[in-house]
């Protein structure tokens, strides 16, 4: 069986932006979701690192393209939330 995701990318602005990803497989022929989850990234040196990391290129640099070059958040201090 092979699993396929898709992502949507939601509430994207300058600073932030969250990532709808739904899991899905062909079962009996049919397509059918089989989970959902939601994953959230600033605008920050840390952010943009994780980013890069599990999406896809080409949503990350659909992404970047709203973000810029430099981040406009700064990290929470080592530790810290």
């Amino acid at each position: 069986m092979k699993i396929y995701y898709d992502y949507t990318l939601e509430q994207l602005t300058t600073t932030s932006v969250n990532v709808l990803v739904s899991s899905s497989a062909t079962i009996n022929k049919e397509r059918r979701v089989i989970g959902k989850s939601r994953m959230s990234y600033t605008n920050s040196t840390l952010g943009r690192s994780k980013l890069s990391e599990e999406l896809p290129e080409e949503y990350a640099n659909a992404v970047f393209a709203i973000w810029g070059d430099k981040p406009k958040v700064t990290d929470p201090p080592e530790g810290g939330v």
